[in-house]
């Protein structure tokens, strides 16, 4: 019996679920698709968008509705530790006109990649329909 079970296998799935696995819980991840993190593929016109390099108070100024939502969760992950985090599984990453940061190769598989092998190198169970 899993401790957790995450619900969908997009980008934010691949990330809580490999997380709560990488600090010791047994994860099983549920996708709906048949391919885990397929969504990820048509961001950015291919390219995924991975985020974006400005500093918190930028983000929030930019946010157009309730930003104040945002606040705890950007001051205790910000776009630096999403750089970060990208870096640390090996895909390099480059930021263009208006701080948008994309994967050096601007292919969005080679994000759904790392994400995936985040997931499975953590022991995530993943189970995806046919």
């Amino acid at each position: 019996m899993p401790d957790v079970i995450v619900v969908g296998g997009g980008a934010s799935g691949m990330m809580a679920a490999g997380t709560a696995a990488y600090y010791g819980a047994n994860v099983t991840l549920l996708e709906k698709n048949n391919r885990t993190g397929r969504k990820i593929l048509v961001t950015g016109k291919g390219r995924c968008n991975i985020t974006n390099n400005c500093d918190r108070d930028t983000f929030i100024q930019n946010v157009p509705t309730n930003p104040r939502f945002l606040y705890s969760a950007i001051s205790n992950f910000d776009s630096q530790d999403t750089i970060s985090f990208f870096n640390e599984l090996g895909l390099e990453t480059k930021t263009e006109r208006g701080n948008r940061v994309f994967p050096v190769s601007d292919r969005a598989m080679d994000v759904a990649d790392a994400l995936y092998s985040f997931v499975r190198n953590n022991g995530v169970k993943v189970i995806e329909s046919t």
